[in-house]
């Protein structure tokens, strides 16, 4: 292989992008190997609960965030349907995946409330 300042042109780009490929497999396998290729795994794990400090408010608050899910769901179902019968949709699907998906929303959200009651019992003992 000829010093960089002996090559033409052309050369180093093809160099340049062998180089470039290299280093992006290199990055690929590692990141294979430690496991952060699964990206719906790690998101999965990194479930957030927002803890602040403890108020007077806290019960009317957990009870409005309730009804604010409740509320959120109901009005994503209908939007779904609105779509589905104003659009004349002739699939079903993009309805169904959007409902699928809504649920799956208003389960996590639930959870997630639900883990932070449990999170806030625990400190209060």
């Amino acid at each position: 292989m000829k010093p960089p300042l002996e090559q033409s042109i052309g050369e180093r780009i093809v160099l340049t992008f062998v180089i470039v490929v290299a280093v992006l497999l290199l990055m690929a396998l590692i990141g294979w190997l430690i496991g952060g290729w699964d990206d719906k795994a790690a998101a999965q794990e990194q479930e957030i609960i927002l803890m602040l400090p403890p108020t007077k408010w806290d019960e009317k608050m957990d009870e409005l965030d309730r009804q604010a899910v409740d509320e959120a769901y109901v009005n994503k179902i209908k939007q779904l349907f609105d779509v589905w019968v104003r659009e004349g949709l002739s699939s079903s699907e993009p309805v169904t995946k959007g409902h699928a998906q809504a649920r799956r929303a208003y389960i996590a959200a639930h959870r997630a409330m639900e883990k932070r009651d449990e999170l806030r019992r625990e400190q209060q003992r």
